[in-house]
């Protein structure tokens, strides 16, 4: 009588389980749907933002200070890209200032960072000019 409870009770489990996640499946694929319409661009400044991230951590290695204004703008541009991203995966009504806000910051990182030779100063150039494009694009 008990393993007969007990193999009920787990049917029962594994029921109300598989009709929990139906829904929640669905929530994620609209998700998805909804921000494919700014992938490119999201994926700019994710790329952006993980460029600046490793240079910030360049930079604060540098003890003689001559780093410290690329350091400052690519802090600023991985906030500006992320209020970006959330802008945009969030389809906000502010998605085009926000873009074009974070976009003027990009260039003005890119910029900087092509004051310095190392090879992750120059990706970072690259990405940040890449997500200003795609900003300045929506």
């Amino acid at each position: 009588m008990k393993k007969l409870i007990l193999v009920f009770a787990t049917i029962g489990f594994i029921a109300m389980a598989a009709t929990t996640l139906s829904p929640a499946k669905s929530i994620k694929v609209k998700c998805e749907l909804k921000s494919d319409k700014h992938k490119a661009s999201i994926d700019a400044c994710n790329a952006c933002i993980a460029s600046c991230n490793k240079v910030v951590g360049m930079c604060s290695k540098d003890k003689s200070g001559k780093m410290a204004e690329c350091e400052k703008l690519c802090k600023e541009c991985v906030t500006a890209c992320t209020k970006a991203v959330n802008a945009m995966s969030s389809e906000s009504k502010d998605c085009k200032s926000v873009c074009l806000d974070c976009a003027k910051i990009c260039e003005k990182c890119a910029t900087e960072c092509d004051k310095f030779d190392m090879a992750d100063c120059r990706k970072c150039a690259t990405d940040c000019r890449a997500a200003t494009k795609h900003c300045n694009e929506m």
